[in-house]
């Protein structure tokens, strides 16, 4: 479990640090996530960092959570699946911007 949270949050983190690269290459028009994007023009980058971080504090918070509950076949599901789902999240944006960065 706790190489799936340091997977979980290295690739948000990876997701993170291309993006405030990318921003500062291309700037805010860059971004294709138009919440993202709102966030970073009207509450600049230290806020929306800030609510990243926040995010993926919460996520992390529910997957130890509900992996602290293993006699319920049902909570090992979920932990699972929403693992997967924010690992594949962080790395897919992280390829993304990298992509823009090229």
């Amino acid at each position: 479990m706790v190489l799936a949270v340091i997977t979980l949050t290295v690739a948000q983190l990876f997701d993170l640090g291309t993006f405030v690269r990318m921003v500062a290459l291309h700037g805010a028009n860059a971004e294709a996530n138009p919440l993202v994007r709102y966030l970073l023009v009207d509450y600049g980058l230290p806020m929306l960092a800030v609510a990243k971080v926040a995010a993926l504090s919460l996520v992390v918070a529910v997957v130890v959570l509900l992996a602290g509950r293993t006699a319920q076949t049902e909570h090992r599901r979920i932990v699972g699946g929403l693992l997967v789902v924010a690992i594949l999240a962080g790395l897919v944006g992280g390829w993304s911007n990298a992509t823009v960065m090229l």
